[in-house]
C-alpha cells in the first residue's frame, strides 16, 4: 500500500515538472510518442528542434487529462487529451 501511495506522489511531481518544462503559453505535442521522444532528444533545454511530422505548438488552455504515461530514459512523456483532439498527444516535457 505504501508503495502506491509514493508511485502516485512520484507521477504528479513528474508532471508538475514535465508541465513547466515549456513556455506558459505553448506545448508542442505529437501524434506519436517516438515523434515527441525524437523533439525532446534533439532540443535538450533549448526547445528549439524543427518540429517532426504529425506534431505542432498548441495552446496550453487546450490541454485537458492524461490518458497514458511512459517513462523513457528518465523523462516522463504523457498522451493527454486536447480540445478538438479524436484522441489524446503526446506532450514534449
Amino acid at each position: 500500500m505504501w508503495s502506491r501511495t509514493m508511485l502516485t506522489a512520484v507521477l504528479v511531481v513528474l508532471a508538475a515538472c514535465s508541465a513547466r518544462a515549456q513556455d506558459g503559453t505553448a506545448v508542442t505535442a505529437c501524434d506519436t510518442l517516438i515523434a515527441a521522444r525524437r523533439i525532446d532528444a534533439a532540443s535538450g533545454s533549448a526547445r528549439d528542434a524543427p518540429l517532426e511530422a504529425g506534431c505542432r505548438r498548441i495552446p496550453r488552455g487546450e490541454i485537458g487529462t492524461v490518458e497514458q504515461r511512459a517513462m523513457i530514459g528518465g523523462a516522463p512523456y504523457e498522451c493527454m487529451t486536447v480540445a478538438g483532439s479524436g484522441r489524446c498527444l503526446w506532450i514534449v516535457p
